[in-house]
């Protein structure tokens, strides 16, 4: 509707001006030439499964089935290309001139006009050399903001109260993450909080705006259109608020070797890590430094709140699972010792997290039958691919991995029963401490972390291009969860005899290979008493 009102218009105003009829003519036929001249070639693969499916993990787990060493496509828009997992040490660390991730996203979120897809070389140092070196010395903060998060975000909550629970997850995890990106007081400021968890959202609007219009139309009408100015605003905004910070920061920098040298819990430790990994140049510019801020808010905020509530879900329908692993975070506690702080909470040591081997299978376990994704190590040919298989991917062809086929299948290593203890429930069932229970076999202690990636492991990529940040991730989820275990009940809505039920699960929701959480179905919450929580 908006490109026949809009090409009405382009066309009254073109009889009265020669000119513009001439230019216009002409960029139309530039933009049909360029359309013909870069369309994908016809892929010759089998297709699996139809554009009507609701539940696209079923065509992945036939496709792999039917096809276990050749390529198949699905039918997205456009399609993708699902290879083999043989062929995933082929394909994972191919060079940019070959395949591109970054490329694959900047086409996915229009980049060119959201800014998603451009090379942020220093966001990816900083959080794979800085944020994850100096892990553990966030922990005594997130530690704290958990506590101010859950409170401030729940309230008293002394009798069961249902809650939204993405909603909440989002802004939770919003205040974690910004107390080690931007520190206190600018993290908890109600301004920051709501633009760093709106800025996805906006981002996605922007996305569909823009592919409402032709391709050779999107430079003229994007810096117009309501969703990237307020997509832009976001960017703009940030800036302006991380503008003293950033001063303050380059002052401190003058003298020392390179800024910061260790996370402390003060204003602009993310800041300094960035600017370490920066262009001279490109340092006292807010704008890029705010772009940068909302870029890691979005991969941050996003996915950690969906895993988050997928695994909350699964806790609350499986009720079973909720005494052993509060009785592992007691023993730990026990064991290691603990802090406390000004007001009487205990605090894990640093060193503690990593012998929670139940939460951590808990949280693996969910993310293994509800991942954000269910395909992996996705990229898009930026030249023609000749696989060993003899098929050739032309130029911007989208390939991937079925990781979810991957991961539910007893023909993977990890999952056959060969590989497990006996006993051990087959991979198309939940089982919480199936990780667990394989670390507790000999030679396999330090194996099957949530963290791990393998080719049997692939939900945070696998290669060059895993995930930096999920180690920070790790540390967020596993707090949260120790604060709602030791503090906190929870239960499915109406739930009172907390029978809880897998086929009480709030259920997932599916757009072609993605997987979300029910972002709107509730939870009931409220405090433990206090004679619950001693150890």
């Amino acid at each position: 509707m908006a490109f026949t009102a809009v090409s009405n218009e382009f066309k009254t105003f073109a009889m009265k001006s020669p000119l513009l009829l001439s230019v216009g003519s002409f960029l139309i036929v530039a933009g049909f030439v360029r359309y013909l001249l870069n369309r994908p070639k016809r892929l010759n693969l089998p297709l699996v499964g139809s554009r009507e499916s609701d539940d696209w993990s079923k065509d992945l787990i036939e496709g792999t089935i039917k096809y276990p060493d050749t390529p198949f496509c699905v039918p997205t828009s456009p399609q993708m290309v699902i290879l083999p997992i043989s062929m995933l040490d082929e394909v994972r660390n191919l060079p940019e001139k070959k395949a591109s991730f970054d490329k694959l996203v900047r086409e996915i979120f229009v980049g060119k006009h959201t800014g998603f897809g451009d090379q942020r070389p220093e966001i990816i140092a900083a959080v794979k050399v800085d944020l994850t070196r100096n892990i553990a010395g966030t922990m005594d903060g997130l530690q704290d903001e958990v506590k101010y998060a859950l409170d401030k975000e729940f309230g008293s909550c002394r009798d069961w109260t249902s809650f939204e629970l993405y909603g909440k997850l989002a802004r939770i995890v919003a205040l974690l993450s910004g107390r080690v990106f931007v520190g206190r007081p600018l993290s908890r400021e109600e301004e920051w909080v709501s633009s760093t968890t709106q800025f996805a959202a906006h981002a996605h609007l922007a996305r569909l705006a823009i592919l409402d219009w032709p391709r050779w139309m999107r430079p003229f009408v994007a810096p117009f259109l309501p969703e990237i100015q307020r997509l832009n605003k976001h960017k703009t905004r940030g800036a302006q608020l991380l503008t003293p910070m950033l001063k303050d920061c380059l002052a401190r920098a003058q003298g020392e070797k390179s800024g910061l040298e260790g996370y402390e819990d003060e204003q602009g430790t993310m800041i300094s890590w960035l600017l370490r990994h920066m262009d001279q140049k490109q340092r006292a510019d807010p704008l890029l430094l705010g772009v940068n801020q909302m870029m890691l808010s979005f991969a941050a905020i996003l996915t950690t709140s969906m895993s988050i509530c997928h695994i909350v879900y699964d806790l609350a329908c499986r009720p079973e699972y909720v005494e052993p692993l509060r009785k592992e975070i007691n023993e730990v506690l026990r064991e290691d010792g603990y802090d406390v702080d000004g007001e009487g909470c205990l605090k894990l040591k640093k060193t503690s997290m990593s012998k929670l081997r139940k939460l951590d299978s808990f949280i693996k376990e969910s993310q293994r039958l509800s991942p954000l994704g269910m395909v992996s190590n996705t990229r898009i040919v930026t030249s023609d691919l000749t696989l060993s298989t003899g098929h050739v991917l032309p130029k911007g062809t989208r390939f991937g991995v079925a990781s979810y086929a991957v991961h539910t299948s007893a023909d993977t290593t990890t999952y056959s029963p060969s590989y497990n203890p006996p006993g051990a429930k087959s991979p198309a069932e939940f089982d919480g401490f199936r990780f667990s229970n394989l670390r507790a076999m000999k030679g396999k202690e330090n194996k099957h972390q949530f963290v791990t990636t393998s080719p049997d492991s692939l939900n945070f990529g696998h290669g060059n291009h895993a995930c930096p940040g999920r180690f920070f991730a790790s540390n967020e989820i596993k707090v949260v969860f120790i604060e709602l275990l030791r503090n906190w009940e929870f239960r499915l809505k109406g739930d009172v005899e907390r029978k809880g039920g897998e086929d009480k699960r709030p259920k997932n929701d599916f757009q072609e290979l993605g997987m979300t959480p029910n972002m709107f179905a509730e939870l009931d919450f409220k405090r433990r008493e206090e004679a619950d929580l001693k150890l």
